[in-house]
């Protein structure tokens, strides 16, 4: 029996940033939905408070996608030492499925700023206009994570 069959297969760190983009993103969004939707159901669309929470949302998901890749970063290296330091380059894997990602999220992105676009020629409220462009990008995003890391896990 050969040992380079019982080697484990490490995530590169583009798959782990991914993991951790997504996972942050979605629940820096949820928190603000948790707050948006009872507002909606409670008070006239003209009279809630969107803007900053919409904006220390979109903060929030920034800035813990940065502390949460350094975290775990800091843990790979720390259980897996020095083996942590080959995974480290970008690969021609990496590259392509990040080709493939964006290629995908782009019509979705491109979709809902139409969307965006249509309900501003309308004279809609900048409440469902801004709640589109975000959701839009959130579906994008989503979209991307989703198929990079089924990518990663499954192949071309």
């Amino acid at each position: 029996m050969e040992m380079a069959d019982e080697e484990p297969l490490y995530s590169t760190r583009e798959e782990r940033q991914v993991w951790v983009g997504l996972v942050t993103m979605v629940t820096s969004s949820l928190l603000y939905y948790a707050y948006l939707v009872p507002e909606l159901l409670r008070t006239p669309v003209a009279e809630i408070v969107w803007v900053s929470p919409l904006f220390f949302s979109m903060v929030i998901g920034l800035v813990a996608t940065i502390i949460f890749a350094i975290v775990v970063e800091i843990a790979v290296v720390v259980r897996r030492g020095d083996e942590a330091k080959s995974g480290v380059d970008v690969d021609v894997r990496d590259r392509e499925i990040s080709r493939r990602g964006g290629r995908l999220a782009t019509p979705i992105l491109g979709t809902g700023l139409g969307g965006v676009t249509v309900l501003a020629s309308l004279g809609a409220d900048h409440f469902w206009i801004g709640n589109l462009a975000f959701l839009a990008g959130l579906a994008a995003a989503v979209a991307e994570g989703v198929i990079k890391i089924r990518l990663y896990r499954r192949g071309f």
